[in-house]
């Protein structure tokens, strides 16, 4: 090669070494698995995360690591089923900055267990909370200073609450008391359906019912009473007591007003009204077009086979048998 061609391609090499891009990590296949993700991490008290996994098909489970400064890998769980996608990480030191990675795993005929590839970058994310008011109210910050929208478990377990039913935009708030302050730390928010003529006001919550018949020999599960015949109660069921009777068309309409003057709730959240709210608790319905402090949540409907709710804890096995994509 002469000198000219030899300088010709060492400038082409070195040109593309300078202006080609970065490449991201590639999700690869390794042992004919695919590599999963984690997707997302949510603070969830001074000790633990909520990951959210992106699963892959035809695995028995996850590995769920730290990577250390040298590289290593620290095992911090073992997700021993394929239907999961919410892990909650527990023990975790607080002011420590996590890199949090995971691979898939499966047992071949022999018994040996087999993985996947990983990613090497992970997700980084420190367990550090921060607050700050806005508004007359006193928000939770993560690290990244996002703000952390479900604080029940970074205040102390023996809480009073106030709730808030926006019933323009169908939402549900929970307060807790900050001192002297008054119901100014936003808890949690759920999305709610109310009746088109709901009447606003201040009430409180009363007497509460595993089961309770509705109108039109419909059922509910985890009710409380607001006033009267206005209950916190659960979508509607066709049966009473079964869980697996749910009116799917009625789950579908959260969001939108839909009931007879009722707050309807996912499972999930009246029956944690239905824990953590007692008789005496205060009840303010009202309208506004600000949706609160954390927003609207997000909502996905069911197909006409899920004849349960998702959010129910008595069901979870439902969704396990069916690999539900919300799990």
């Amino acid at each position: 090669m002469n000198k000219s061609k030899y300088i010709t391609i060492l400038f082409f090499i070195i040109t593309i070494s300078i202006f080609s891009p970065i490449k991201a990590h590639a999700i690869e296949t390794f042992n004919n698995i695919n590599e999963p993700a984690i997707t997302n991490i949510i603070l969830r008290s001074k000790s633990s995360f909520n990951v959210t996994l992106s699963r892959v098909s035809d695995v028995d489970g996850y590995y769920i690591y730290n990577i250390e400064d040298d590289g290593s890998l620290t095992l911090l769980k073992t997700v021993n089923d394929n239907y999961t996608s919410h892990v909650t990480l527990k023990g975790m030191t607080y002011g420590r900055s996590y890199r949090l990675t995971v691979k898939a795993y499966k047992l071949s005929e022999n018994g040996e267990i087999i993985t996947s590839n990983y990613d090497p970058n992970g997700i980084t994310k420190k367990l550090n909370v921060s607050t700050r008011y806005k508004k007359g109210l006193k928000y939770y910050y993560d690290a990244d200073g996002k703000i952390i929208k479900d604080v029940e478990h970074f205040l102390p377990k023996k809480r009073k609450y106030m709730i808030k039913v926006n019933t323009k935009k169908c939402v549900v708030t929970v307060y807790a008391k900050d001192g002297r302050k008054g119901y100014r730390i936003p808890v949690k928010s759920f999305i709610c359906s109310p009746g088109k003529y709901t009447s606003s006001g201040t009430f409180t919550v009363g007497e509460k019912y595993r089961y309770r018949s509705l109108f039109y020999n419909s059922y509910s599960q985890w009710t409380a009473v607001i006033h009267g015949n206005i209950l916190f109660h659960t979508t509607p069921y066709k049966s009473y007591g079964n869980n697996n009777s749910l009116d799917v068309a009625e789950y579908n309409k959260l969001g939108t007003p839909a009931s007879h003057g009722c707050i309807r709730l996912q499972c999930e959240a009246v029956k944690w009204i239905y824990d953590n709210c007692k008789r005496g608790t205060k009840v303010v319905i009202y309208r506004s077009k600000n949706s609160g402090p954390f927003g609207k949540p997000k909502f996905a409907k069911l197909p006409k086979w899920h004849k349960w709710d998702p959010t129910d804890p008595t069901a979870i096995k439902k969704c396990q048998k069916h690999n539900c994509k919300h799990l």
